[in-house]
């Protein structure tokens, strides 16, 4: 061979044509890809139950973990008022994120949710137990998942 490319030579209308068509297919291609990237998430609402797990989006899955109650029980004087907080795992193609939410921080921004927000509707949220420590199969939680207003927007910090 002579180390030239079948391709160098003259354009030809055959040669014009098969680059146009591949141009074509590879900005196809690409948005496509694009499109795979990050798959909306949908404005709902979601009762969990602990160690429970949804679809979000196409790739996205999130887990309601576990929870974690230390507040002082009803009808008892408590130095220290404690603390609710769920956990919660994130995971897409990329990776698992985790947060918490409770009462003192009830809204969420994910970074793999690309600008939608997750809170805990606090009207849901059950009072103090009574005395004894609350089971793990006894805490269902309460999402409310808000899409980005433009989901081509760069996330809120």
């Amino acid at each position: 061979m002579n180390g030239r490319n079948h391709m160098d030579g003259p354009m030809t209308p055959y040669r014009f044509l098969a680059q146009g068509w591949m141009q074509m297919l590879g900005a196809a291609a690409v948005l496509a890809l694009a499109g795979c990237a990050a798959a909306p998430v949908h404005d709902a609402t979601y009762v969990l139950q602990p160690r429970e797990s949804l679809d979000l989006a196409r790739g996205v899955t999130l887990t309601y973990d576990s929870f974690s109650d230390s507040r002082c029980p009803a009808n008892v004087r408590c130095i220290w008022a404690g603390r609710l907080a769920f956990r919660f795992i994130l995971q897409d193609r990329d990776g698992s994120e985790e947060f918490t939410l409770g009462p003192d921080q009830p809204v969420a921004t994910p970074a793999a949710l690309h600008g939608a927000q997750v809170a805990l509707d606090l009207g849901s949220v059950p009072a103090a137990r009574a005395g004894s420590a609350r089971t793990a199969d006894l805490m269902p939680v309460t999402l409310k998942i808000t899409a980005p207003t433009n989901p081509h927007s760069p996330p809120r910090p």
